[in-house]
């Protein structure tokens, strides 16, 4: 079973406006609806708000606003049954008129299935770096951005209490791989079909949405894009930065509906011959941040993670 990505995200808030302006503002596009808006992105993965009212929404898993489920993309409709007959032996799956499943993981978060057909990105071409000795770009200038537009869904972040009951569902059954672990933090996992560093990340607190990520072509387009939304009057708590672990190069806002979106830019790629590591948390995080010091850790920041990996609840 191949899963291939997030496919859907479905928010609802009492007053969608505020949401609907940030994707927007955020360079999402989509069209309002009646029912809220529907954006779509150029991979086809797609963002919908909602009424907290409306009565086809599924339950809340969270209280107040923020996001209702996660529907993830499969690539064949042979990866879809047998999830369906995989989920069905231990918890209630429904069925949707178009195939879409339907479930709730071990921490009570709504989660789906439907076959995903994901369109190749638009061939652009990247800005090549030219340092004091390497030079790639002769004779022609950057590519230059108007605005950040997003073009996957890169990952999603939830906080649940058991990290460990997490990671056997979506490693022991949903074949995730685990890429990096934030020691005592939380665990990075890649889907199956994708190779980002990560898809998923689950951070060792109480249950609560942390953040949502959308990649960018480039880090010009993450500057250009975060310059926007500071003129638009949205915030940043964290400003600009680094992640070590992935390599990422991100720019957080608040979302109007609690947690945070974020903009990512020239993160790592892997596949089955990743090696993953186990890091101290503040190492793994910050690489640089706007006015932020480095951290500074005594011994390694980063060692090869144990394998077979032991339960995260024992790493110590």
């Amino acid at each position: 079973m191949a899963i291939n990505g997030v496919e859907t995200v479905v928010f609802s808030a009492t007053n969608p406006d505020e949401l609907i302006r940030f994707f927007e503002d955020f360079g999402l596009e989509g069209t309002r609806t009646a029912a809220g808006a529907d954006f779509v992105l150029p991979e086809g993965s797609k963002v919908l708000v909602r009424k907290d009212s409306d009565p086809a929404l599924p339950p809340k898993f969270l209280p107040g606003d923020g996001p209702r489920e996660v529907i993830w993309g499969v690539d064949s409709q042979a990866a879809l049954d047998a999830i369906e007959a995989d989920l069905k032996t231990d918890r209630v799956v429904t069925k949707d008129a178009d195939g879409t499943l339907r479930t709730v993981d071990p921490a009570g978060i709504r989660i789906g299935f439907r076959v995903f057909n994901r369109k190749p990105l638009e061939g652009k071409v990247s800005n090549l770096e030219n340092s004091l000795t390497e030079r790639p770009r002769w004779n022609k200038m950057r590519k230059w951005y108007d605005r950040a537009r997003p073009q996957l869904i890169q990952h999603v972040v939830f906080a649940t209490p058991n990290v460990d009951e997490q990671l056997d569902f979506y490693v022991g059954r949903l074949k995730f791989r685990v890429t990096d672990v934030s020691r005592g933090r939380g665990v990075f996992l890649r889907a199956e079909g994708r190779n980002e560093h990560h898809n998923f990340f689950i951070v060792n607190r109480p249950l609560g949405f942390h953040h949502m990520a959308f990649g960018l072509e480039s880090i010009d387009e993450l500057m250009v894009g975060a310059n926007h939304m500071q003129r638009k009057g949205w915030k940043s708590q964290y400003g600009l930065g680094r992640h070590r672990a992935s390599s990422i190069v991100f720019y957080y806002m608040t979302s109007p509906v609690g947690g945070e979106i974020e903009y990512t830019a020239d993160g790592d790629f892997v596949d089955d011959n990743w090696q993953p590591g186990l890091w101290v948390p503040d190492f793994a995080n910050r690489y640089w941040m706007a006015g932020d010091a480095p951290p500074v850790v005594e011994g390694e920041g980063m060692v090869p993670l144990p394998q077979p990996m032991p339960r995260f609840s024992e790493i110590r």
